[in-house]
């Protein structure tokens, strides 16, 4: 049983700040949950930017995964891992602070002047992502304590923060590469499935009771289990962008039998 600590915001707000974050429930996208982490630290902090950065180690390419306080096509997307601060936190592993945006690759642009943005103010402090003892990311802001030039507070603030936020991320990141990825506990999920089935299809026979006597032929139990066969193999083809072999996978019955209920339930392949 997880015990909520005593904690007086007004002696270490800091603090306070890192509990609320842990609380959070995982949204759907991962730029939602970066959104609930930046509104908890604007209340503690004069938060204008901030940006997520992941790095996809088999194309060695920088992206931006989330980003607060400027819209994405304001801003630059991403580049390749080459030589730069973003660069040196992924190796070392050790948060740094960037001073000049010009030598960054991502940041080239506004660094040179040919893209204007007025919410980006180095130095900035920059802490790696890391999950499983692997640098998986990158999380920049502006500084949290107002313009200066010791960020040792902001880099001992946010290496607290990405422990938080490590698990996390790696959790959507796997998810997102990996959408047939099974749970961790198969019989709980299923326990909840049945659950919100049983209480839906007791609604829908409840509905069909009136009508009843007119299907004795040709059978209730054969109508709703087409229609839930449906609702599954549209669901799974479109969960898997309509690549049968993982919507078969992901059913857990094979391609040929995939294809015969498609083609039986009328279920256009795309």
């Amino acid at each position: 049983m997880l015990i909520q600590p005593f904690i007086n915001p007004r002696s270490n707000p800091e603090l306070k700040c890192l509990w609320e974050i842990a609380q959070i429930s995982r949204p759907n996208h991962l730029q939602d949950y970066l959104m609930a982490v930046i509104r908890i630290l604007s209340e503690y902090f004069p938060m204008e930017y901030s940006a997520l950065i992941l790095h996809d180690s088999q194309k060695d390419f920088l992206s931006v995964e989330a980003l607060y306080g400027m819209d994405r096509d304001e801003h630059p997307l991403g580049c390749s891992r080459r030589s730069g601060i973003l660069s040196s936190v992924l190796d070392t592993r050790q948060p740094m602070v960037l001073k000049n945006l010009g030598h960054e690759p991502l940041y080239h642009e506004i660094g040179r002047g040919i893209k204007r943005v007025d919410k980006i103010h180095p130095p900035m402090p920059c802490v790696p992502i890391i999950a499983e003892s692997v640098s998986i990311g990158v999380l920049t802001t502006n500084s949290l304590y107002g313009p200066r030039e010791d960020l040792s507070e902001d880099l001992q603030f946010l290496s607290m923060l990405s422990i938080i936020l490590s698990p996390v991320i790696k959790d959507f990141q796997t998810k997102k590469n990996n959408p047939l990825a099974k749970s961790d506990n198969p019989k709980l999920k299923f326990s909840v499935l049945e659950e919100s089935l049983e209480a839906n299809l007791t609604e829908v026979l409840d509905r069909l009771a009136p009508y009843a006597g007119s299907k004795t032929q040709t059978g209730i139990l054969d109508d709703i289990v087409s229609v839930v066969e449906k609702i599954l193999i549209r669901s799974a083809l479109e969960k898997v962008d309509y690549v049968q072999v993982a919507a078969a996978q992901f059913l857990g019955i094979n391609r040929n039998t995939l294809r015969k209920k498609m083609k039986d339930l009328k279920i256009k392949p795309r």
